[in-house]
């Protein structure tokens, strides 16, 4: 895929879940434990942002910060609809059907107690509303670069725009959207300007499982949840990027000001797609999962 994993670890399992009627493709490994055993730090749930596994790495093997993860947690792993063959996109016209539907795929998946929950970009803006909405299923919370909250004043970039397909000028647009270097190797390996088509489907698939939410002004914000978040009730931990210019540095300070003994962290080099950019911030995420509080 052009982004490196580290070699040496068991990779994820992949397999189909069948949820009311809807086909979710999940992930899982880790731990110790294989396809599915119990991590020495117990279970993960991991939801993906917009640059992501599911969205620009299919999973046949983990991502370097999931694989660091997963030497530690059994690391579950769905596909939002719309994602890597996971279905029933159409059928979810709002941010409460998604996060019913995540009820729904941990009652699948097995996970019948609270679990640490990691959410980057949509996936953060999700994970906070399973915590407000489903707090029996959330024991911590960790948001790398999430998007929803709402600042007044404060726009993001035109994301659709960035990301539509081009014939000129390949996926350079979209790379300085959400990456720190955008010509790098991390870059340039997740979104090349020339994709096979097997990895166009995997893009442009997910693209239109975002803009189920995202595109509407004002895109990927809501209001409700700014206001409601000072009901969350477990620890929070809030990742951001530096160089995040779809989570502007306003966001991110309304994000932790908002849940009640939230810490921020701030990843120097980084942009939006910080588990790419980034994956040893595994280490500070982890960290945060284990300690006291």
């Amino acid at each position: 895929m052009g982004v490196t994993a580290p070699r040496g670890g068991a990779g994820p399992v992949r397999s189909t879940l069948r949820v009311s009627g809807r086909d979710v493709t999940l992930l899982r490994g880790g731990g110790g434990g294989g396809g599915g055993g119990t991590g020495a730090g117990g279970t993960l749930l991991y939801l993906h942002g917009l640059c992501d596994i599911h969205a620009v790495w299919p999973g046949d093997e983990w991502t370097g910060f999931l694989s660091r993860l997963a030497a530690r947690f059994d690391v579950v792993a769905p596909a939002l609809p719309g994602y890597n063959s996971s279905t029933g996109l159409e059928e979810l016209d709002d941010v409460e059907d998604y996060v019913y539907h995540l009820g729904d795929v941990c009652d699948a998946a097995g996970l019948d107690e609270p679990v640490a929950v990691i959410g980057h970009s949509l996936g953060g803006w999700f994970a906070a509303e399973l915590a407000l909405r489903r707090p029996d299923l959330v024991a911590r919370l960790v948001l790398l670069d999430p998007l929803g909250v709402h600042v007044r004043g404060v726009e993001i970039p035109p994301f659709f725009g960035a990301v539509a397909p081009r014939g000129i000028g390949g996926a350079g647009e979209a790379r300085s959207l959400l990456f720190a270097e955008p010509d790098g190797p991390v870059a340039t390996g997740a979104l090349p300007d020339t994709m096979t088509t097997d990895r166009q489907l995997l893009w442009f698939a997910g693209l239109a499982g975002a803009a189920r939410l995202g595109w509407k002004a004002p895109h990927f914000q809501s209001r409700k949840l700014t206001e409601r978040l000072g009901r969350v009730r477990v620890p929070t931990q809030v990742v951001r990027g530096q160089h995040d210019r779809l989570v502007p540095a306003e966001a991110g300070r309304t994000w932790a000001d908002s849940v009640p003994g939230a810490s921020l962290v701030e990843i120097l080099g980084s942009g939006h797609c910080l588990p790419l950019e980034r994956p040893d911030v595994a280490a500070e995420v982890e960290s945060f999962l284990v300690g006291p509080h």
